[in-house]
């Protein structure tokens, strides 16, 4: 029998990615008893006490655990990681997913987990990192831009790359209609990305 690889979901949002991964590898996995599938959704922890992806993670899959550890400002980090770090030996963590998750964890906790974590981004690293990725990409002027899913390292986006998925920017787009082309891609990419390294 397949051995089940325990993630966790880090979020700081609304949740669109999570609720994505959450569907691929625990609902749908559910519904469909013959699926096979090696990634176990074990629990998912938010930084932001009122972030819409706490509700909609006990809506959609009430039977994960979701946990509320604050860290808004970076003298909350190393409480952040303790608490994680506890989470994390609980349910015996094998992967740590980042999806929207918008704080920066620390070099000493990255070090730690080495290629244990992975993180999803808005553009065709190494360029535009950071935030308001899309945005960056779209005022520069560039005709093409994308998403990279990577392993996360001490310095900020610039972990191996693991895939990454071209968007072409039409003359006719506008920010937000750049963005949901992003998005539909996040949700097909990350999946795929994780069932690469695991399944």
């Amino acid at each position: 029998m397949q051995k089940k690889i325990n993630c966790i979901i880090l979020a700081s949002g609304n949740g669109s990615n999570a609720l994505n991964l959450i569907h691929v590898f625990h609902i749908d996995t559910k519904e469909h008893k013959n699926a096979v599938c090696g990634i176990n959704i074990s629990a998912v922890v938010s930084n932001i006490k009122n972030a819409p992806v706490i509700e909609k993670v006990r809506l959609a899959a009430p039977d994960i655990p979701v946990f509320f550890l604050p860290y808004v400002s970076v003298s909350e980090r190393g409480n952040f990681e303790k608490e994680l770090e506890s989470i994390i030996k609980r349910f015996n963590i094998n992967c740590i997913i980042l999806a929207g998750f918008m704080r920066i964890l620390s070099k000493e906790f990255v070090s730690k987990f080495h290629k244990k974590i992975i993180n999803i981004h808005p553009s065709l690293l190494p360029a535009f990192k950071g935030k308001d990725a899309i945005k960056s990409a779209f005022d520069y002027g560039v005709k093409y831009t994308g998403v990279t899913v990577h392993y996360v390292t001490p310095e900020v986006d610039a972990g191996p790359i693991i895939c990454q998925e071209v968007v072409k920017i039409e003359e006719t787009d506008t920010v937000e209609s750049l963005e949901l082309k992003i998005h539909d891609i996040e949700h097909r990419i990350y999946p795929a990305a994780l069932k690469k390294i695991f399944v």
